[in-house]
């Protein structure tokens, strides 16, 4: 019974977990889409005006730092001249060799089982591919926890399964509420926490973040159509 209400509970926070990641993903989008091409605008006009507000002396020029750039790029060392890749050490052969002998898919009992073991087995590939020992290390470890490391032989197989995946379970919900906690505290999840706020008080925080950018690209506009008016008289006199 606890294993089922486990496997309940898993199910129904990984769905809320899943909704919750589109709900933000689909804000996200229409942020970038809406708000983000007016800030592109905005800064494209700004760089504009940087320029045009030099040429007519309304402030200093900007120092230029390529020079120092380069020099320091001369002395840092060239991170890319080993070249390659290191060979695989002989402790990472062996755990590599532990792991694969441990959870190779031919050894799979049942298609499902199977599958696990192929999941497993190309994490342990990226790993030694990595050449992150470490990774292989908790992979054996993790298998070893697994419900199907658990030989189909033994009396009480099915009673230790049961026991290892409940385990299993806890700890995957324990991943799925830091998941939770990391994405409620995003700048996404704050922006659409005030947006839900202000919609309950009767006003459009996101169109109010449209109208105000807008009215930045306007006030740039001007801005600009004053500092080619300087710069045009400023040549002629010259």
């Amino acid at each position: 019974m606890r294993l089922a209400e486990l496997e309940a509970r898993l199910a129904a926070r990984g769905g809320e977990l899943n909704a919750l990641k589109l709900e933000l993903q689909a804000l996200q989008s229409r942020y970038l889409v809406e708000i983000g091409g007016l800030y592109r605008q905005l800064n494209e006009l700004e760089t504009e005006l940087i320029d045009l507000e030099v040429r007519a002396g309304l402030r200093p020029p900007i120092e230029d730092l390529e020079d120092d750039d380069s020099e320091t790029a001369e002395t840092m060392p060239d991170e890319t001249a080993c070249g390659g890749q290191a060979a695989p050490s002989d402790l990472l052969k062996r755990v590599f060799r532990d792991v694969a002998k441990t959870i190779h898919p031919d050894r799979a009992p049942d298609e499902a089982a199977r599958m696990r073991r192929h999941s497993l087995m190309a994490e342990a590939n990226r790993a030694y591919a990595e050449r992150d020992a470490d990774r292989l290390l908790l992979i054996l470890r993790r298998w070893e926890r697994s419900p199907d490391s658990v030989p189909s032989d033994d009396p009480d197989a099915e009673r230790l399964r049961r026991q290892r995946r409940a385990a299993e379970i806890e700890e995957e919900l324990a991943l799925i509420e830091a998941e939770f906690i990391e994405l409620r505290n995003s700048a996404i999840a704050r922006l659409r926490h005030k947006i839900d706020e202000t919609r309950k008080k009767g006003w459009d925080l996101f169109a109010e973040m449209v109208a105000q950018v807008r009215a930045d690209i306007a006030r740039a506009h001007a801005r600009l159509a004053a500092a080619r008016k300087m710069v045009g008289i400023r040549e002629v006199r010259s």
